[in-house]
């Protein structure tokens, strides 16, 4: 089913070729399963609407606060936002504590935004095949981009709700260690704040703990959620949100970034290890690296030389000629400063080594859903995970008069205003692209999984042994399990509907997996 959910097919497309990542054999990571909530989607779908150019910005529900109170089209008026574009999940409010062993009370005063971490990380468990009962007490790491929670905002004027539970319930570090003690994983649990970066700097200490064998595995990704104005407000006040409500990524019409709320979990193993144990590969991360601008023209301004320095690093170190990156998901915001600075940074970096005609395609996700600020890096990484699995790189939207700060011929730079079909005779690779605003910059580099076998396991699973009386073909039992009587109902609806819609699907192999 997760293969439905995620638009995933191991063999579609890849015909004989044999599509080896030849990069960083020190000790490459696999990212063997992941889940995410993001505006519009969270499943297979997400591609769809990007390929077809959807835009998915909207504004903050009416349910999250009086948007009338606190709007104000004066960026001078005290306490006032001028916009409340945003790219949502809608309503964030349900959640099935007692799946997870949690009290109604404590989950009421719990932030959503932990909710959303244990449903993703259960899913992305899902996703890989994996049961989370076979890393108890492991030494899995688990490591979270984090930073503005806006759920303790909403209980200052009023203390008296304020119980024992609800510091635990709104503090960072714990939406970290929840998920270490909810699956009993005993390696490094912390989360990171490096603004808009922070996810994919969690993304590479997760990856550093695995290179440098701390970790076996680890639980890496972020969350970000609008539940109070308090953020809209401030960034208003700097000027930086636009007030026309689109992320106008590369374009002369940038006027600033939308933000945007969701999340995203993914599982990360040594490559190795993955593939021994037959783990399902999405990506083979050949490369990651962090560093931070230092002193600039103001501490919001990003350095493009140290943007370039990082660019530099992560490729040579993980002995990937910038020539061989087919695509580069950029950080990419929509901002009059930032998005000339990047692109200087990456035409320095990968213009010099590419023909005129093979230019460096670029983009930027946040011009479909906006731009998440500490899940941002979760975005760009699932948009190119598609990339890689469909092959393709869909269009940047709003993108019709070139910035004329960035001359995009002379630095080999192209924005992919269409779909756009990456090569189908390499191993692809593909650059992500992360910056905080407070100049803490990451940076990773996705290649190609190698082709897996697809085998199938109804052999194991209900099938006749010769001589044994009965059908041959016998369907298997399909065991399934829940928390109470009524969400089994529903669990059993959804698998009813999912063998509906896939007649062709193999009942041994749902069964097997349903164990």
């Amino acid at each position: 089913a997760s293969d439905a959910r995620y638009g995933y097919n191991l063999t579609e497309g890849r015909g004989a070729l044999p599509r080896v990542c030849v990069y960083n054999s020190n000790k490459p990571v696999a990212i063997i399963g992941f889940a995410f909530r993001l505006p519009g989607a969270d499943g297979a779908e997400l591609w769809d609407l990007l390929r077809t150019g959807a835009n998915l910005i909207t504004e903050v529900p009416d349910d999250r606060w009086s948007k009338p109170y606190f709007l104000h089209p004066d960026k001078s008026e005290p306490g006032r936002s001028y916009t409340f574009a945003a790219g949502t999940l809608g309503d964030v409010s349900g959640f099935d504590a007692g799946f997870f062993g949690i009290s109604p009370r404590e989950a009421l005063l719990m932030d959503p935004q932990q909710r959303l971490l244990l449903e993703m990380a259960w899913e992305a468990f899902e996703s890989g095949g994996i049961k989370p009962s076979r890393l108890r007490g492991s030494n899995t790491g688990v490591f979270l981009g984090y930073s503005i929670a806006d759920y303790p905002y909403r209980w200052v004027d009023d203390l008296a709700v304020i119980d024992s539970t609800s510091m635990t319930g709104n503090t960072g570090s714990v939406a970290a260690n929840r998920l270490s003690y909810w699956f009993d994983l005993c390696g490094p649990s912390m989360a990171v704040d490096t603004a808009c970066s922070s996810s994919l700097v969690a993304f590479h200490q997760a990856w550093r703990s695995i290179q440098s064998g701390e970790v076996d595995q680890a639980m890496v990704g972020g969350i970000a959620l609008h539940l109070h104005p308090f953020p809209f407000v401030g960034f208003s006040k700097a000027s930086m949100l636009s007030p026309t409500g689109r992320c106008r990524v590369f374009d002369a019409a940038g006027d600033g970034y939308v933000r945007s709320e969701g999340g995203g979990i993914f599982l990360l193993k040594d490559y190795a290890q993955a593939e021994a144990d037959g783990d399902r590969i999405f990506a083979v991360v050949a490369g990651s690296g962090v560093n931070c601008d230092g002193h600039t023209n103001g501490i919001t301004v990003p350095g493009k030389d140290t943007q370039a320095a990082l660019l530099r690093e992560v490729y040579e170190s993980a002995g990937v000629p910038f020539a061989d990156v087919d695509y580069l998901e950029a950080h990419g915001t929509g901002t009059a400063v930032g998005d000339p600075i990047e692109t200087a940074a990456l035409a320095e970096v990968f213009g010099p080594g590419r023909s005129a005609d093979n230019p460096l395609l670029i983009g930027s996700v946040k011009s479909n859903l906006g731009h998440l600020e500490t899940a941002s890096g979760v975005a760009g990484l699932v948009k190119a995970l598609y990339c890689l699995a469909h092959r393709e790189v869909p269009p940047n939207l709003h993108f019709t008069t070139p910035n004329p700060h960035i001359p995009f011929k002379d630095w080999n730079l192209r924005v992919v205003s269409e779909p756009t079909p990456l090569p189908a005779d390499k191993p692809l690779v593909i650059g992500v692209n992360s910056f905080g605003f407070g100049g803490a910059n990451a940076h990773l580099v996705l290649c190609e999984a190698p082709q897996q076998a697809v085998k199938s396991r109804s052999s194991s699973v209900g099938s006749k042994k010769n001589g044994e009386d009965g059908p041959q073909d016998a369907p298997p039992p399909l065991l399934l399990s829940a928390k109470s009587r009524t969400a089994l109902q529903a669990m059993a609806a959804r698998y009813a509907a999912f063998v509906r819609d896939q007649p062709s699907v193999d009942l041994y192999d749902l069964a097997y997996s349903a164990i």
